[in-house]
């Protein structure tokens, strides 16, 4: 069984909310959430999210089959945001007041069996299990491939909260920029799963977060908690929450919480998620690929 909340909002430093999310159930052993973090300015910004997650709702939810295997989810989660990518440059190549629009994504499908991530810019996916916090996505930016490739700076953890210009988002003709995919081995019992926007993650540390998390019997109430506590720690972006929570049946839960162990130990996930990359397996390929070449989009005076 899986229970879900969720929740956006403008903030109290933005005129306009240029994050978009959407968490539900696609059967009562598996959920999806999708959060997008638009950019381009005002009017841009707040599009490109809505119509990304507009498109992708739509692929995921008239798509999905009970019966697909861990390929067919992959290529489903890519398809879809594909076609989101395509949507969100179309639109800005036919109104000349949303050139340069894009958008970050998240997409995380949560199965009993098995959990799939594909994204593209800084929003990010946790996953607490117990009372341990681990991050499972890497930022799509400059900043993370210095800190990946380069050594250590002072404070990593403030150093990714400001320097926020991105390397992959949706709103290209090309293909240079592709989403991420992560495929993670069965969850556990009681696992919690927080997919958010920067407006949440660059005002905490993964420490605080883990703190904030312990207590997750009323979902909402969580989300509510993250988002005020965001507010008053000075964020000034938009916030963006959603938090799915597994819970086996009472006798399931023991011998699936042993596979979810051992399949855990046996990959190696994010004990420090800076030296624990490793390449994708490959997959059904649905992106568009051009001869053009952007290669970044920086943060403009409205933000991110």
């Amino acid at each position: 069984m899986l229970r879900i909340a969720g929740k956006t909002d403008v903030g109290k430093k933005r005129a306009a909310n240029e994050d978009g999310f959407f968490v539900a159930k696609l059967s009562s052993d598996t959920a999806y959430a999708v959060v997008c973090d638009g950019m381009g300015g005002e009017n841009g910004g707040h599009v490109a999210s809505s119509c990304a997650v507009e498109q992708i709702r739509k692929m995921v939810e008239g798509g999905y089959r009970d019966d697909f295997n861990e390929n067919s989810v992959k290529n489903m989660m890519l398809s879809a945001i594909s076609a989101a990518n395509m949507r969100v440059f179309s639109m800005a190549e036919q109104n000349e007041s949303l050139k340069g629009m894009g958008t970050t994504v998240i997409l995380a499908v949560v199965r009993e069996s098995i959990i799939h991530i594909a994204y593209a810019g800084d929003s990010r996916v946790y996953r607490l299990r117990g009372s341990i916090l681990r991050q499972l996505t890497l930022d799509h930016s400059p900043a993370q491939e210095y800190l990946t490739y380069n050594g250590e700076v002072e404070d990593p953890e403030g150093f990714l909260a400001a320097n926020s210009q991105i390397s992959r988002f949706l709103g290209k003709r090309d293909g240079s920029a592709p989403p991420e995919v992560e495929e993670l081995p069965r969850p556990m019992d009681g696992d919690l799963y927080l997919i958010c926007s920067d407006g949440l993650w660059s005002v905490y540390r993964r420490s605080e977060l883990e703190e904030m998390l312990q207590d997750h019997e009323d979902l909402d109430a969580l989300a509510q908690t993250l988002f005020d506590e965001a507010l008053r720690r000075g964020s000034d972006d938009n916030v963006s929450i959603c938090l799915i929570k597994v819970m086996y049946p009472e006798g399931a839960s023991a011998k699936k919480q042993e596979t979810a162990e051992e399949s855990d130990d046996d990959w190696g996930w994010f004990e420090d998620v800076s030296d624990d990359k490793s390449e994708d397996e490959p997959v059904e390929k649905h992106w568009e690929e051009t001869e053009t070449g952007e290669t970044g989009h920086e943060d403009d005076a409205d933000g991110e």
